[in-house]
């Protein structure tokens, strides 16, 4: 079977789109429209969104990069991506390079040989899955943000939650372990000399710096774990775990590799950081501890690990 595609065939000849429909049946495609023209190209998609549009390039009244042209047009107005195929009798290069130069993703020669024609039509799928899988992700996203700025919940400078935002999901995470299963680590990072940097470089380049460990903390962690940013030169990561020590033991190797390199370049050079990790650990079974007490708990082992001095980590 075929990727589960909506492929929309275009051609002003009949028999053209009948033999392309006829071997993308055989390669297990099932849903597959027809059209004769631009404009109902259009029709079609604006009624049921497609993945993939096959398109002649040589047509009466709206041609293929016509259609295209229009089709990015209204793919950006609905947040959705269709990935377009040209296919016509022109094989000249030049004309390869032209419909290229449009914005197709695949182009075809007429008449189109049926293992080149299964091979383009399974990378455009590829290619619009890809494509609207980055769109979900950015509007989930944009939707997240909105809520967190609403409530009031997230830090400007890094888009981070901030620590009310930590507080609530903490909570949450705390009475899941307490009620259920697992256990809740609570880490916070604290960059090493963080004052030296904005006295050397000043309060820009720290801002800068301080941007770049939001976005290599939350990139170092799973969706599901909290990242936020606790106050100052402080960071909070809480996750819950099924088996604490070991899923633990990796998280700070993840947290210190991200923190520590590669340097980060800022307009006035590279700068090399590292940080104090304080954490604490709670256990599904052990008596439940108010939130208070859990970050307090990695407040303090925080404090003690800057005290040992730089790079070090204390968890009870």
């Amino acid at each position: 079977m075929g990727q589960a595609l909506s492929i929309i065939i275009v051609d002003d000849m009949q028999f053209s789109r009948a033999v392309m429909r006829s071997g993308l049946l055989k390669l297990g495609y099932e849903d597959i429209r027809l059209a004769a023209s631009g404009e109902e190209v259009l029709r079609m998609a604006a009624e049921r969104y497609a993945d993939v549009i096959i398109a002649d390039w040589v047509m009466p009244g709206m041609n293929g990069l016509e259609l295209l042209e229009v089709i990015r047009r209204e793919d950006q107005a609905r947040d959705w991506y269709t990935a377009f195929i040209l296919f016509t009798a022109k094989d000249e290069l030049h004309a390869m390079l032209e419909a290229f130069q449009h914005g197709v993703d695949d182009y075809l020669v007429k008449p189109a040989d049926p293992d080149e024609l299964a091979a383009r039509v399974y990378g455009a799928g590829r290619v619009a899955a890809l494509h609207n899988g980055l769109l979900q992700t950015s509007n989930a996203l944009r939707a997240a943000n909105r809520e967190l700025l609403e409530s009031n919940l997230i830090d400007n400078l890094t888009g981070l939650g901030n620590s009310r935002y930590l507080e609530q999901r903490l909570q949450s995470m705390l009475r899941y372990a307490h009620e259920r299963e697992g256990a809740v680590s609570t880490v916070l990072l604290a960059i090493d000399h963080f004052r030296h940097i904005n006295d050397e470089y000043g309060r820009d380049c720290g801002d800068e710096v301080l941007a770049g460990v939001a976005l290599r903390l939350r990139n170092s962690v799973r969706p599901t774990d909290v990242v936020a940013r606790y106050g100052g030169d402080t960071f909070a990561v809480a996750a819950l775990h099924a088996e604490p020590e070991q899923a633990y033991a990796h998280q700070v190797e993840r947290l210190v590799q991200a923190i520590s390199a590669p340097a980060y370049h800022t307009d006035l050079g590279d700068i090399t950081l590292s940080a104090s990790l304080g954490a604490h650990i709670y256990r599904h079974g052990a008596i439940y501890a108010p939130l208070s007490e859990v970050l307090h708990g990695a407040e303090r082992n925080l404090a003690a690990a800057r005290q040992g001095g730089r790079g070090r980590s204390v968890c009870d």
